[in-house]
């Protein structure tokens, strides 16, 4: 993670020397401003932090309420059961994504450490494309949050990653013509043969994905798999524009 001064150094190159001169001439102290906004960044990340780590089964993916849970029947599995259901799962459904999830999760060991914190601060985003995760070894909760993880490297990294980190970062992402989305069409592909909908696929990405903008990007309050957020009408494909 990179620290204030170097990201005071990032800010301070994309305003320019023109723009510093700019902003200094009229009595701004730019250097002052910069790490004062971005220490109350870094509070608030630590905040954050400390909020999904207190574990409350609404701030948990839903793919880490199966890690999390010892059947289906407890605190978690519960949990899980009603964010599926309210997206119109049947229980047969529910049932068999709950033990294919337990399944997947037992695949690779060497994601087990990483699993033991919150899975909505994990970071995703390896080093190269031959670093990055294997098909079949993350859950569904996983799949969106590494593609999230990507989509926002994409953005927010284009000019400070090395040529081997931003081809893990495309072809994770799929925000935009030139990356892949690897993650988000195993998604898909995993989805499909579960036997879900267009707009029940709409509504557990957007759901968790809320997740992670409250409490990994700090975007805002807005609860997840509530009522609102589970109507799948909002979530229907328009035909008009296909």
């Amino acid at each position: 993670m990179a620290t204030i001064e170097e990201k005071k150094t990032f800010i301070f190159e994309q305003v320019g020397e023109q723009g510093l001169h700019i902003l200094r001439d009229c009595g701004i102290n730019v250097d002052s401003i910069v790490t004062s906004m971005l220490q109350e960044q870094a509070m608030q990340q630590e905040g954050l932090e400390v909020q999904a780590e207190l574990g409350k089964v609404n701030n948990m993916m839903t793919s880490e309420l199966v890690y999390k849970s010892d059947s289906v029947e407890d605190i978690y599995g519960q949990e899980f059961t009603r964010r599926l259901r309210g997206i119109g799962l049947t229980d047969k459904q529910v049932l068999n994504l709950y033990h294919t999830e337990q399944l997947i999760l037992f695949v690779d060991e060497k994601l087990s450490e990483d699993r033991k914190k919150p899975w909505v601060r994990r970071g995703f985003i390896t080093s190269t494309p031959e670093t990055m995760p294997e098909k079949g070894v993350l859950t569904l909760s996983e799949l969106v949050l590494i593609t999230d993880d990507a989509n926002s490297a994409y953005w927010r990294e284009a000019h400070t990653s090395s040529n081997e980190e931003w081809a893990a970062v495309c072809m994770a992402a799929c925000c935009a013509p030139c990356t892949e989305a690897r993650y988000f069409h195993i998604f898909e592909e995993r989805t499909e043969k579960f036997g879900w909908s267009y707009e029940q696929d709409g509504a557990y990405i957007r759901n968790e994905s809320l997740l992670a903008e409250r409490l990994k990007w700090n975007y805002h309050e807005k609860p997840a798999w509530v009522a609102e957020t589970c109507d799948l009408k909002q979530y229907q494909r328009n035909l008009d524009s296909l």
